[in-house]
Order: structure tokens, then C-alpha cells, then sequence
């Protein structure tokens, strides 16, 4: 799912109005959407090219690292507790030398910004929901693995299966 609050808000009655109203209508749409994943579609979301241009009058790093917030905080409530959101991809990420491709999206990897560390706060907070999953899987493995050992051990009358007498 693409999202360009700043282009689609041009094109509606919220183009004029304050960030606030439009972190909200962001908020809801976004939680409208991810609530259809989960429920009516039954299938995983990814927020995709998603951001907010300097180009556009207004711009602020502070508005554009809200934006990142608000985004990266609706797939974290979403998939700590195993919601169909999946994940974000912002659009750009660049290195320095492909100044072509600035369209005023982008990130520079390795030069300091405020947004990459919202990008790295929000990927080590997915890391560490997947590695709780990844804990509970095993816990459950564990468990079916126990239980059909004792379904064994019962199944061979409770001696493991070894031979009584000669």
C-alpha cells in the first residue's frame, strides 16, 4: 500500500489544513486499512513508499520524523500482537553520489539525520517482535516434541520400550 500524505492531501479538502488534522486523517486511514487486512482480506499489509517531500511548502524535519513516528507506531501495534501489518518501506534510501534520484523523499545513508534513527529505532523494534516469535515457536515445538514422547511412552506401556526379562 502506498501512502503520500503530502501529494494526497493536495488532491482533498485537507490540503490547507493544520499537520495536526492531517496526522490524524493519516492515523485513522491507516488504522481503517490495516483493520480490512486483518478482518475482511485476511492477508498481511506492507506500508509502502510512504513519506514527505522537503520540496512541498512547510516542510520540517520534526514534520516528517512525525510522519515516520506515526507510520512505524500503527505496524509496531499491529505486529506485537500479530496483526496484519507486516512492515514499512519509506520511500527513498540513498547514498551519497546519486543525486540524480533526489526527488525529495529521500534519505541519505551516512549523513546524520534525525529520520534515520526513527528507521533504526523502528527496525530493532521489529527485530525484537520477531525474535519473541521466534521463542514461542520453539516453545510450541518443544511441547508438540514432549508430547508425542509421552504419547510413545505410554503407547509401549509406560517402559520405554524395553524388554522385560531375557
Amino acid at each position: 500500500m502506498f501512502f503520500y500524505l503530502t501529494r494526497f492531501l493536495c488532491l482533498s479538502r485537507l490540503s490547507s489544513s493544520n499537520d495536526q488534522n492531517q496526522l490524524s486523517f493519516l492515523n485513522n486511514w491507516l488504522d481503517t486499512h490495516i483493520q480490512d487486512a486483518q478482518n475482511i482480506i485476511r492477508k498481511p499489509i506492507l506500508i509502502a513508499e510512504f513519506g514527505k517531500s522537503w520540496k512541498y511548502p512547510g516542510f520540517s524535519t520534526y514534520q516528517r520524523d512525525l510522519l515516520f513516528n506515526t507510520v512505524y507506531y500503527k505496524i509496531y501495534s499491529s505486529a506485537k500482537r500479530g496483526g496484519a501489518a507486516a512492515g514499512g518501506l519509506f520511500w527513498q534510501l540513498l547514498t551519497e553520489g546519486m543525486d540524480n534520484f533526489h526527488d525529495g523523499y529521500e534519505i541519505i545513508l551516512g549523513q546524520p539525520s534525525s529520520t534515520a534513527n526513527v528507521i533504526a529505532q523502528q527496525a530493532h523494534k521489529l527485530y525484537q517482535i520477531r525474535k519473541i516469535f521466534l521463542r514461542m515457536r520453539n516453545v510450541e515445538r518443544w511441547k508438540r516434541a514432549r508430547a508425542a514422547r509421552a504419547r510413545r511412552v505410554h503407547w509401549r506401556g509406560g517402559n520405554g520400550g524395553k524388554r522385560i526379562g531375557n
